[in-house]
């Protein structure tokens, strides 16, 4: 079992990377898509799943992942797993509806206090950089990230290394002055290899994986993470 945590100790926290889908977005209204394409509201949570799945495949093989083109695999395998014939254009209503999800309402109020604070914010997703911008300027929050980073640019899906070099890359910054902020464990952990501080959006209420490193920090929402983020000591490395 690995109960490590990210580094804490003196300094100060220069930027905060957030996951987008899930950390960021509410995928919730995904769930009318699938009921109009004649799937249960109930299978979104598994087609997510299936993605993430071979995207996770991909990365550990070494090869390229485009979350587009997993996303109508995916939603292909729920379809027919589940026995079901997918309407034409089913893939395509999916990802339009996917590029307009709102964003969790706590994150707006997170981000300033960032802002306040003097800390930089920067997007990493596992999708494409564009929609995620898309979706970040809907909302209003698009002016409060120094930049939005996508793993396209290195080839390879979160929790690889190579991810998370770039953002400490464009961050310019050490990894010990970095915090990474995400709803989904296996994020985290990759983040708190490569260095940086973590911390938890734990929405749902679950027990963390014991087999990753723990999070630096945890709250049920994104402000309580980032107030605990702040609250932290960084070291310079």
């Amino acid at each position: 079992m690995t109960n490590a945590s990210g580094p804490t100790a003196t300094g100060q926290l220069e930027a905060v990377v957030f996951d987008v889908n899930e950390t960021l977005t509410d995928l919730t209204p995904l769930k009318e898509v699938f009921t109009d394409i004649g799937l249960d509201r109930s299978l979104l949570r598994w087609w997510f799943a299936v993605l993430l799945r071979d995207g996770f495949a991909l990365a550990a093989s070494g090869d390229p992942a485009k979350f587009s083109e997993l996303a109508l695999t995916a939603l292909y395998e729920v379809g027919v797993d589940g026995g079901h014939t997918l309407p034409e254009g089913a893939g395509e209503l999916l990802l339009a509806a996917f590029a307009k999800v709102p964003l969790h309402p706590d994150v707006s109020p997170s981000l300033d206090k960032l802002h306040a604070a003097g800390v930089r914010a920067f997007a990493l997703t596992n999708g494409s950089a564009a929609p995620a911008r898309q979706i970040l300027e809907a909302g209003g929050v698009l002016d409060s990230f120094a930049e939005v980073l996508s793993v396209d640019d290195v080839g390879h899906w979160k929790p690889r290394s190579e991810a998370y070099e770039l953002a400490i890359a464009v961050a310019g910054v050490a990894p010990s002055r970095l915090a990474m902020v995400a709803v989904h464990p296996w994020d985290l952990h990759g983040a708190s290899c490569a260095g940086f501080s973590t911390g938890w959006v734990n929405r749902e209420q679950r027990s963390y994986p014991g087999v990753f490193r723990s999070p630096t920090v945890q709250s049920h929402d994104l402000v309580g993470v980032v107030e605990r983020l702040l609250s932290l000591e960084h070291p310079v490395r």
